[in-house]
């Protein structure tokens, strides 16, 4: 569940409920040590320097020509959803290191407005959750920059390796690789300090976040690579069978050779393609609903799936597929022509 906060610069902003359950920890923690006034500068001050770091990525991004469809605020910090990759190494640095210096500047403002602030009463206590909040956004910088994906730290690393050898895959993949390694060792220092009595759940949790990130970049990576070089085209079917939305899912699978290797069909209404129905989704039925089930009740919109021109790159559209149902539509002219199947992407892609 995500709640609007509205927009930035024209960017969503969305909160993930996770992120409240960290603001009443941080609530609850501050509020043993100092007042209530103090506890929501504190909380508000923390979102805000996370919703900054986020910003910070999101407005470079549009000054290197990439959009960002939405910043989400979670409970591991937040991300800023960038519409494509960047379109050169040195914009892929620009766009990495701009979180980590927002954090670093956060961390600046914070300090000084510790200095300012008068040291008794109240202000003396909000004083103090600015200092720990300059010491936590210092940290966040530093631990951002580490060199593996997916921190800011990788996507620098990933800048550096595409600038010397000029393959992005490969960086892609060696910035992953190195998260793994970054990942695999908070891991072991978290179980390490665990083990001596010093529990360090954050940390490791936070761990295991970036290693399973990582090694799920590593695996998009080689996904890429392998499909880099293949045509959608040449995986297609190019005859697409129709069928009534009101046909019954028994009728189709008794006339299911008309559908072949293309594995789907398009569903019709009053003679015109309304959607494309799968044939894994038909046979899915239990048999004793067959005979009341239509494909209306199974249609899905051409809309929802990625549309491709025969001389393109299965690669281009990986970002866009649906990892259960993997379909890539082929369009000629504007007009449906067929299909990459799902059993087809699938072995291509090794998912």
């Amino acid at each position: 569940m995500t709640l609007s906060l509205g927009r930035i610069a024209g960017i969503p902003v969305r909160l993930h409920w996770s992120a409240l359950l960290v603001a009443a920890y941080l609530a609850y923690s501050l509020g043993s040590i100092v007042s209530l006034v103090a506890v929501t500068v504190g909380v508000v001050c923390f979102g805000l320097s996370i919703l900054f770091h986020e910003l910070g990525h999101a407005l470079v991004a549009s000054r290197c020509g990439v959009a960002t469809t939405s910043i989400d605020l979670w409970a591991l910090g937040g991300v800023a959803r960038l519409a494509s990759e960047a379109p050169a190494p040195k914009e892929e640095a620009m766009i990495a290191a701009a979180g980590p210096s927002a954090s670093a500047f956060s961390a600046v403002i914070f300090g000084i407005a510790w200095w300012v602030l008068p040291v008794q009463g109240v202000s003396g206590e909000i004083g103090r959750v600015l200092l720990w909040l300059a010491y936590l956004n210092a940290a966040l910088a530093v631990f951002n920059m580490l060199p593996g994906s997916p921190l800011d730290g990788g996507r620098v690393l990933r800048a550096a390796r595409w600038k010397v050898h000029g393959d992005r895959l490969r960086a892609s993949r060696e910035a992953a690789r190195s998260g793994v390694v970054v990942g695999s060792l908070m891991v072991l220092v978290a179980a390490a300090l665990s083990i001596r009595g010093q529990s360090q759940l954050s940390l490791l949790l936070v761990g295991f976040f970036v290693l399973g990130n990582a090694r799920a970049e590593v695996a998009f990576a080689e996904m890429q690579q392998r499909s880099n070089t293949t045509q959608v085209g040449s995986l297609a079917w190019r005859f697409l069978a129709e069928f009534d939305e009101r046909t019954s899912v028994a009728d189709l699978l008794n006339d299911v050779v008309r559908v072949g290797d293309a594995e789907a069909l398009a569903a019709t209404s009053e003679g015109q393609q309304v959607g494309l129905v799968l044939l894994e989704h038909a046979l899915r039925i239990p048999e004793e609903e067959r005979d009341e089930t239509i494909l209306g009740d199974l249609v899905r919109p051409f809309s929802t799936f990625p549309q491709a021109r025969s001389e393109e790159n299965v690669s281009d559209f990986l970002s866009a597929l649906d990892p259960i149902d993997p379909v890539i539509l082929l369009i000629n002219n504007g007009k449906i022509e067929g299909l990459v199947p799902p059993s087809r992407l699938r072995s291509l892609l090794g998912i």
